[in-house]
């Protein structure tokens, strides 16, 4: 496996399965690696496929529980990973040798699968989220978001993960009505935000520009900048789904709030182009027509403590509602699940492709939702789920 800073280059420093006291170097025996994240995941999941020619698998042996520790270099930066085997599967014999792959998830995600707790607490929800978060584990953490309010809430018997998940899902933004995500990125780090953050830190200045079907000639000559940003192949997903965005009330929908202890309702009407604010979306223009849709979905809560808002009714930036695409690029250490990145797709008809025009409707600033780093041979490549919730230009 390759090492250095060229283009997708990577370099499997290390990988050992540990138990107790004894540990397996098994470096030499990984053919292939995939790291799968995604925003809606509360834990990485890595599948790696083993060669065994030692005979490790029954002579160790290797079983579900085990700790998974993998160091890869990847174009000069170094990622590790602590995870858990769940699973051995694809068990196949080879004569000389077996082939297996083990399917590992993170330390805390592998707790939660056994650890429960019963405790009240008071305060903020992200303060709550860390607290377990770090009681539970002593794995690195990314953003932890400030959230709005304080309540008590109390944990039923669940695990660490599922507390905080709930709580994400309940926590709003200090800055506009929307709910968070708990979840881990490509890199190991845990996250508790909404993805709309990432708008502050990408929105007018995108960490990566991906290009399909740019002219990247370089006379036979290596560019780095162009070989990163080079889409090898684009899929479409299922977008527009404007039954399910009427449905669930992504365009219009109202909440009837009652409190029991004020004996007083509040009722709250949501509206996709009323409430369009282009400084709170990817790109400035609405994705859908705007018409008189009547109203799409009524909800009723009944709630003594928490404080009524349009969190409730505000349908994700990243749902089956908007445009989602899938892209393979080279692997580079930069790119996660959270950021904002912009794609440039050129015009499908052929005299506009040639004079470098792009496709308005698809080109512009993406979320990116999950992705697959899929290491084999001397590369890594980068499978990209991305959403966009706008329009770049007006339609």
């Amino acid at each position: 496996m390759a090492s250095g800073k060229q283009t997708g280059a990577y370099e499997l420093k290390s990988a050992k399965i540990i138990r107790g006291g004894e540990a397996a170097d098994i470096t030499m025996m990984v053919s292939e690696m995939n790291i799968f994240s995604s925003i809606v995941d509360r834990t990485i999941m890595g599948e790696f496929l083993i060669t065994d020619g030692r005979n490790i698998i029954s002579g160790f042996p290797v079983q579900g529980g085990d700790l998974f520790k993998v160091q890869i270099d990847i174009m000069g930066q170094i990622r590790d990973y602590t995870l858990r085997i769940t699973k051995i599967k694809g068990l196949s014999d080879l004569e000389t040798s077996r082939m297996y792959i083990l399917e590992c998830i993170s330390e805390f995600a592998f707790q939660g699968l056994h650890q429960k707790f019963s405790q009240s607490f008071t305060g903020p929800f992200n303060e709550i989220a860390l607290k377990i978060f770090q009681k539970y584990t002593d794995e690195k953490f990314g953003v932890f978001e400030a959230s709005k309010g304080s309540s008590t809430v109390i944990i039923p018997n669940w695990s660490p993960t599922r507390a905080i998940g709930w709580l994400a899902s309940n926590a709003v933004s200090t800055t506009d009505d929307i709910r968070f995500r708990f979840f881990q990125d490509s890199k190991g780090l845990y996250n508790f935000m909404p993805i709309e953050k990432a708008l502050d830190f990408y929105k007018d200045n995108p960490p990566f520009t991906f290009k399909y079907r740019a002219n990247n000639s370089t006379d036979g000559i290596p560019n780095v900048e162009q070989d990163l940003s080079a889409i090898s192949d684009l899929k479409f997903g299922h977008s527009y789904d404007m039954a399910k965005a009427l449905r669930e009330g992504y365009l219009v929908a109202r909440e009837y709030d009652v409190s029991l202890k004020e004996k007083t309702q509040t009722v709250l009407n949501w509206n996709y182009h009323k409430e369009f604010d282009k400084a709170k979306y990817l790109n400035p223009f609405p994705q859908y027509y705007n018409q008189d849709y009547g109203m799409g979905r009524i909800y009723f809560s009944a709630s003594s403590q928490y404080q009524s808002d349009l969190s409730g009714l505000k349908r994700s930036s990243v749902t089956g509602y908007n445009q989602l695409v899938q892209i393979t690029v080279k692997g580079n250490p930069e790119v996660d699940i959270g950021q904002v990145v912009q794609l440039d797709i050129p015009n499908p008809d052929p005299a506009g492709s040639r004079m470098g025009e792009k496709d308005n409707m698809w080109t512009g600033k993406y979320y990116v939702t999950a992705k697959r780093d899929f290491y084999a041979g001397d590369e890594v490549k980068m499978v990209m789920d991305c959403a966009k919730e706008s329009l770049k230009e007006e339609v």
